[in-house]
């Protein structure tokens, strides 16, 4: 009998044991499950996505949302061997010396890594095209001896074959994979064929003021690329904090315009050996870098179909001096222009289609065959003065019904357009000053918002804008997130702060509607 009851005491005291070391283990509960699988997902976001291979966590259209979105951190990691940079050096010295720029990429890996509140992916394209972008801005940036010396602007390119005989020494032979070639034809990364990146050649300390720029077009009805800044490393070397740009091209006019309106020819606007002033001196073409052929009017759509007959119409019927109101309402969509011309004046950039004749894209809508503005490089916006301040107040106090062209100095305006719609004493004066009251009120025109959306910046790249080298061309920069910084609106030695251009601007406007009563 004792040895029976020391064995039940034994098994208790075994099955005590276990129950306490299972109550030390914890439960398989919702919530355990639950931070099983956020550790799963995590480990997974921390893969590197190739879109060539692997399917996309998000749907394109997500991924653009995503990518575009300010709240979000986005690193941009451009992996160019140093033997395809040395060849984009050499084709910049090529054209350069015949006076064009190079249309040539070269061959570069690029990852975008975008980090939400909810999770981060990478995301790999492998053998992107790559070339230098911009006009003024190009330059020598690459030597063996001291690596990247100089930043420059780049056009990233998804769907680049490498094929052309013309540019390449070993084109890519795709005669055995049409399949592969087509494929790289229609690749897209976030619904674009194509992405620009930029740096903040400007000095603009608040590195949103482009940004919100572009917001303002759009808060207002108009067409605008979307932007975002960017944590920009090349080739292993850190280059700050650059901005990617949505391509204005025939994806954006797709995403963005009526079905009944798409399919229209769309043209660059830009200098040649004169200004894109809408006269009969301005040039209309679709460029050719080789040549070279430029034009004030640059085709690119349409190439292969166009006539250019809509562009040249649209300059030969503004050139009749006895066109009508009613004349003009027929090849410009005025609703759009006014509101158009309202919101380029209050971010007061000199550099746009009014006061420097450039900068801006000019499409034609399929439907009625009248023409829309659609603004672009607006990195001169909100008091950025440094090295141009034509009107020697950052915009200020220009009338907006002025017939001057600011960014030329203030000489005369040539632009019939804008000298038969709403300058002063033109058709559209009292449509455009409605437009400017409702521009004048919208939530981005306040520094309120521009503040906030500053300190989101701030928050997701302050730690980002020094670069790992020093650049010749960025020499003087004090690489921090400031609203303070400024020189004053009088100087070109450096930038007005947006404080104080918004404070001017609302005031000389408030103060000149007043005068008009």
């Amino acid at each position: 009998m004792r040895s029976k009851r020391l064995l039940s005491v034994i098994l208790i005291i075994v099955c005590i044991g276990i129950c306490f070391a299972c109550a030390k283990e914890k439960p398989t509960t919702k919530e355990n499950t639950t931070e099983k699988q956020d550790k799963e997902k995590k480990e997974d976001t921390d893969e590197i996505i190739n879109i060539d291979e692997e399917k996309l966590p998000y749907t394109e259209e997500e991924i653009f949302d995503q990518l575009f979105d300010i709240n979000n951190f986005i690193q941009i990691n451009l992996d160019i061997p140093k033997e395809e940079l040395a060849k984009i050096q050499e084709d910049y010295e090529e054209y350069a010396e015949m006076g064009s720029k190079s249309p040539i990429y070269r061959k570069a890996d690029l990852e975008i890594i975008i980090k939400t509140e909810t999770d981060e992916r990478t995301y790999l394209i492998e053998d992107v095209g790559v070339r230098m972008k911009g006009n003024t801005s190009r330059t020598d940036f690459y030597n063996e001896e001291d690596g990247q010396y100089n930043l420059i602007h780049f056009k990233i390119d998804f769907q680049e074959t490498f094929d052309n005989e013309d540019y390449y020494d070993e084109p890519i032979d795709w005669s055995k994979d049409e399949d592969g070639r087509k494929e790289r034809k229609d690749r897209t990364f976030a619904t674009l064929e194509n992405i620009e990146l930029r740096w903040n050649k400007c000095d603009d300390s608040t590195y949103i003021r482009e940004y919100m720029a572009y917001e303002f077009y759009r808060e207002m009805g108009l067409l605008a690329q979307h932007s975002n800044l960017a944590s920009t490393d090349v080739t292993g070397v850190h280059q700050g904090v650059f901005m990617i740009y949505e391509p204005i091209d025939k994806v954006f006019i797709e995403k963005y315009v009526d079905e009944k309106d798409q399919g229209g020819d769309l043209y660059k606007a830009g200098w040649t050996w004169n200004g894109a002033d809408l006269t009969n001196k301005s040039s209309v073409g679709i460029e050719d870098e080789d040549v070279p052929e430029f034009y004030n009017y640059d085709l690119k759509t349409n190439k292969k179909t166009s006539d250019l007959e809509i562009m040249k119409n649209l300059i030969r019927r503004l050139g009749n001096s006895s066109i009508s109101k009613e004349e003009i309402a027929e090849i410009v969509d005025m609703d759009y222009f006014v509101k158009y011309e309202a919101v380029s004046y209050f971010v007061g950039d000199p550099d746009d289609a009014r006061n420097n004749y450039n900068n801006h894209y000019v499409y034609f809508l399929k439907s009625s065959g009248k023409a829309i503005f659609i603004p672009c490089d607006l990195d001169r916006t909100f008091g950025i003065t440094k090295s141009y301040n034509p009107s020697g107040d950052a915009m200020v106090s220009i009338s907006p019904y002025s017939k001057r062209a600011m960014g030329t100095g203030g000489e005369q305006q040539r632009n019939p357009l804008y000298i038969k719609t709403v300058c002063r004493g033109g058709y559209y004066v009292d449509e455009y000053t409605k437009a400017l009251e409702a521009a004048f009120s919208a939530k981005t025109f306040t520094f309120k918002k521009f503040e906030e959306i500053y300190n989101i910046a701030k928050r997701n790249y302050s730690s980002k804008v020094i670069p790992s080298k020093e650049f010749y061309n960025a020499e003087g920069r004090n690489y921090a997130f400031s609203l303070e910084r400024s020189e004053g609106i009088n100087t070109d030695r450096g930038n007005a702060s947006v404080e104080e251009y918004l404070r001017l601007k609302k005031e000389y406007f408030l103060g000149y509607l007043e005068e008009q009563k």
